[in-house]
This record gives C-alpha cells, structure tokens and sequence, in this order.
C-alpha cells in the first residue's frame, strides 16, 4: 500500500498568488491564473511544478528542467527554457522556502504522537499479532509496527510512522517522519525524522526552509544511541539495506 505521506499540500496555487507572496516578478506573457501544483527540485519538477535555481552550478539543470515555473536571479532569467515560466528575484532561494510554506505549512511544526485520544497507542494505529509496547512508549495515530517489534519505555513512534517486523525501538528514542524495514534496531536515545539543518539567510534574518522530506531506513539496519538522522528538504534521507551506524552521529538531510 502507498504510504499517504506526513504532510499535507494545501495548494494548488495561481502563480500571479505565488508570485505576490514571494516577492517574484512574472516574465513575458504568463498567464497569471496558471495554477502551481507543488514545489519540486529542479531535476525532477514537471509541468505544473515550481522550482528555484540559486547557484550557477546547476544551470545545465535549468537548461534539461520540465519545470512549469522556476525561481531565478535575473541574470539567470534568459536561461529559462522556452516552456518554462521565470518568476524573477534577487533571493530565489529565500523565495523558495516562502513558498514552500505556503505549500506546506504543517511541515514547520514536528508531527509526533498528535492526536485527541489521550491513550499512550491511538486507536488509529495498526499493530500486528505479536508486538510489544513497553510502558511508557507512545504509538501515534496511524501508525503502523509489524509482528514481532519491540517499542521499548519511554519511547515514541509518530504520526504515521511506519516499522516493519522483528525489529527494536529503545527506550527514549523518537520515530517521526521515517519508514523503517524489517529487523531495524534503533538502540535507546536515537531521533529519527527530525527537521533537516535548512535555511535561507539574509538581511532579514534566517527564514526556516520547511523540510518536507522523510528519513527510509531498509531492512537490517542498527543504529546506536543517541544518533540523529535528519528528514530530507525536497528528497528522502536514505539509510541502505544492512547499514550499521555507531552511537552519537549525526546524519543530515538528503544523505544516502
């Protein structure tokens, strides 16, 4: 089953809408109720998506990009392909994270054991035959934990977090935003899903990039105490099949 995600897009939006809330100017003759979807990274942004280019580097990016929309410096507006509109400003990147918010904004707040039931396992949660939730432990809603698992004291597994089967949550460590495989052993004081370290800095100060990506941890994977993986901004931070992680690391957003 396809997993519904962990935030919610609240557009569509009318570029001309966009535009006004990001302090963009529309190129050429856009039509200004053309509707933005969401918000994507350049490589793999289509039609009815927006995305931002801010360094030179990945202009041959812009130059491949099927992107309906695109966040640029004015130097770079030339660039933007034919069927691609440019919405122009001199901080694509501040841009961007304005209208991520807009797009997305549950994703400035953490979404852990929400939830009006009150009981230490929300109803809407899923466990299998054979689970164990130690005391102490929340389950938010709509979580879904395979047979076998241990969810030690103390510890939290979020909002529509996923764990498969066999596996290990220790005491005090906090699952949100994250999908995990089989036989994952997340030792005690882990935080899994966390914001990823985003923003855009500038004179007005550091304006917080929502992260609205998720943290994949395969099958066979351990990670030990107190180690932090950050959810990714756009993409999803990756931790590979069989991967073994020692205590107190920190693995940033987008990493594979």
């Amino acid at each position: 089953m396809l997993h519904p995600g962990f935030f919610t897009n609240a557009g569509p939006f009318a570029v001309a809408d966009i535009a006004t809330a990001v302090g963009a100017e529309m190129t050429g003759t856009a039509n200004s109720g053309a509707l933005i979807a969401d918000v994507r990274p350049l490589a793999d942004a289509g039609p009815s998506d927006i995305a931002f280019l801010d360094n030179r580097k990945y202009l041959p990016q812009l130059a491949a990009t099927t992107a309906g929309f695109v966040l640029v410096q004015p130097a770079f507006a030339a660039r933007v392909p034919a069927a691609t509109v440019a919405l122009v400003t001199k901080a694509p990147y501040r841009a961007f994270a304005l209208a991520l918010q807009k797009f997305y904004p549950d994703a400035l707040r953490p979404k852990a054991a929400i939830g009006t039931s009150g009981q230490a396992i929300d109803p809407s949660a899923r466990l299998e035959e054979g689970v164990i939730v130690e005391p102490g432990a929340i389950i938010g809603p709509e979580a879904q934990i395979g047979r076998g698992t241990r969810i030690a004291a103390g510890a939290v597994v979020g909002y529509r977090v996923a764990i498969g089967r066999d596996g290990y949550v220790g005491a005090g460590a906090t699952l949100t935003h994250c999908l995990v495989g089989d036989r994952v052993i997340v030792h005690a004081g882990a935080r899994i899903g966390q914001d990823g370290f985003g923003f855009a800095m500038g004179r007005e100060g550091h304006l917080k990039v929502p992260q609205i990506g998720r943290v994949i941890i395969q099958d066979d994977v351990e990670i030990g105490a107190n180690t932090a993986i950050d959810r990714g901004a756009l993409k999803d931070t990756i931790i590979g099949e069989g991967t073994k992680i020692d205590n107190l690391v920190q693995i940033g957003h987008n990493v594979v």
